[in-house]
């Protein structure tokens, strides 16, 4: 029994990957020697503006670099990591046509009549730009974007976003 639940747990993951819209890449410096990184620091980017959204992001990104070794930093920060949302809507078109034809020998029937409706769904893509503070540059960005609720169950969205693009953090340069 055990097993089964186990087998159908992993088929209900893969299919919830599978159905994901999430894009997501991810780009950095390949002259950058990573391995001089260790600590960083949380510093104010385009922030959520939804404050509880905003610490989700925050505390997963936090999650992900102290899972990878590095630790937070409070002044001297090795890395500095800026996050950035941008809300969006993207526009659906869909047409339905009803009716057409024409009937026996050409009389009767029904007209062919199209309608077209928009729809706006929300989308959300959230930016993570790693900065080296003592050369001001941008070393490592990762971008993810998807489509949000808005109502507070993103919280799964915004893990899975960050942790796609961490796991193959810090980058070597067989990483592509």
């Amino acid at each position: 029994m055990r097993k089964a639940a186990t087998v159908l747990g992993i088929l209900a993951a893969a299919l919830t990957l599978a159905c994901s819209t999430m894009t997501t890449a991810v780009d950095w410096d390949h002259t950058t020697d990573w391995s001089q990184f260790h600590t960083f620091q949380l510093v104010d980017g385009t922030r959520d503006p939804v404050t509880f959204t905003q610490k989700r992001i925050e505390d997963a990104v936090s999650s992900a670099l102290t899972g990878k070794g590095w630790a937070v930093a409070t002044s001297n920060p090795d890395i500095l990591v800026y996050t950035h949302v941008v809300l969006t809507n993207q526009q659906q078109w869909n047409a339905t046509s009803m009716g057409g034809g024409f009937g026996y020998r050409g009389w009767g029937g029904m007209g062919r009549t199209t309608q077209a409706t928009m729809t706006n769904i929300p989308m959300g893509t959230l930016v993570i730009d790693l900065v080296n503070p003592k050369t001001k540059e941008l070393v490592w960005r990762g971008q993810a974007t998807d489509q949000v609720s808005g109502t507070g169950e993103d919280q799964g969205t915004i893990q899975e976003a960050v942790r796609r693009l961490f796991e193959r953090f810090p980058p070597t340069p067989a990483t592509k």
